[in-house]
């Protein structure tokens, strides 16, 4: 029995010679079983090696101590994989540290059927983080209506038993684009995401801003709306290209558009960064590697995936802390000179 895979609570009791309410009150915190004898319940446990469940051991406080991180879409051969799975990490290595259990749930498409609460109560989740909603997602327009502890990525709602996390988007933008204007450059496209994603409203902010505050004109026309793929970075340059012959620099919402402007420029015969310098954000793991190595914004992906599990455990544990933003790095590379 030593090895615990077959040790029951039933069998701490009988080692100990309690009964098993008293193993179970004594796992659970009560007060009523005296130290001694708590102490000896412990060391019989370790002994024969029962590890109690953390879904038992919150049931005393009408919790599971099981928290939640379900993302849209989650698929391990896409360049942004990486990304994802250290925010997976960050915020289970954090949860663990807490004594909580994560359920994994990928790809919330596959339970477009079901509503989100039926969903948390399924798996016993006592909250959940959500990752790679858009705004039109009916998933999104649940938590927004529900009554449990949830956590977004990227959409700051800040109401009830909801928060988020995310990097300064704003800010970010504002890094690359300020390096662009003090190194002279005055006709600056910008490859945008989605509208239906919260950082692209935020990240466009970030590029009028920064043109306003250098008394740079604004030109709609220099602006083009992608969908985060490589494909439409590179579908991008063509269009922003047919309209302005004397782009100087770029700036992408993400990494991976910017990968594909670069491809795209290349297809036209356009060099980066002689010709035209480009700044990405997010520095996925990527970026470093391809030619020329991508300058960029950096997100802390790990510490965005420890906030959200701090965030969501206060939020269970009802503090009023319900926001979390860090702060965005400028990473030059050879994209720009």
């Amino acid at each position: 029995m030593g090895n615990g895979r077959n040790v029951t609570i039933k069998d701490v009791a009988k080692k100990a010679g309690v009964s098993v309410s008293t193993v179970s009150r004594a796992f659970n915190g009560y007060s009523d079983v005296n130290t001694e004898t708590r102490n000896k319940i412990f060391k019989v446990a370790e002994k024969l090696g029962y590890k109690p469940s953390i879904l038992a051991r919150g049931m005393r406080a009408g919790r599971s101590n099981r928290i939640g991180i379900a993302i849209e879409d989650y698929d391990e051969n896409e360049p942004t994989y990486s990304f994802s799975y250290k925010i997976l990490m960050g915020f289970k290595d954090y949860a663990a540290e807490k004594g909580y259990e994560v359920v994994f749930l990928p790809n919330l498409t596959k339970y477009k059927e079901s509503k989100l609460v039926q969903i948390l109560q399924n798996n016993h989740l006592d909250g959940v983080f959500l990752m790679g909603l858009k705004m039109s997602d009916e998933f999104y327009k649940q938590a927004l209506k529900g009554d449990f502890p949830c956590v977004l990525f990227d959409i700051p709602i800040k109401k009830g038993k909801i928060g988020f996390v995310g990097t300064d988007s704003i800010k970010g933008t504002r890094l690359a684009m300020q390096h662009f204007i003090d190194k002279g450059h005055k006709k600056i496209a910008f490859i945008n995401g989605h509208e239906n994603a919260y950082v692209s409203l935020q990240r466009l902010d970030g590029y009028y801003l920064s043109l306003m505050k250098n008394d740079i004109p604004i030109d709609k026309t220099l602006i083009y709306f992608g969908d985060y793929t490589e494909e439409s970075g590179r579908e991008a340059v063509k269009e922003l290209f047919k309209k302005h012959d004397d782009i100087t620099a770029i700036f992408s919402a993400s990494d991976l558009m910017a990968i594909g402007a670069i491809q795209g420029l290349k297809d036209m015969g356009i060099k980066v960064p002689e010709d035209v310098e480009i700044i990405g954000f997010d520095d996925i793991e990527l970026s470093p590697y391809i030619t020329p190595k991508l300058s960029t914004i950096r997100q802390n992906t790990y510490k965005l995936g420890t906030s959200a599990a701090t965030l969501l455990i206060n939020l269970i544990n009802g503090q009023n802390i319900n926001q979390i933003i860090l702060e965005p790095e400028l990473i030059l590379r050879e994209s720009t000179k």
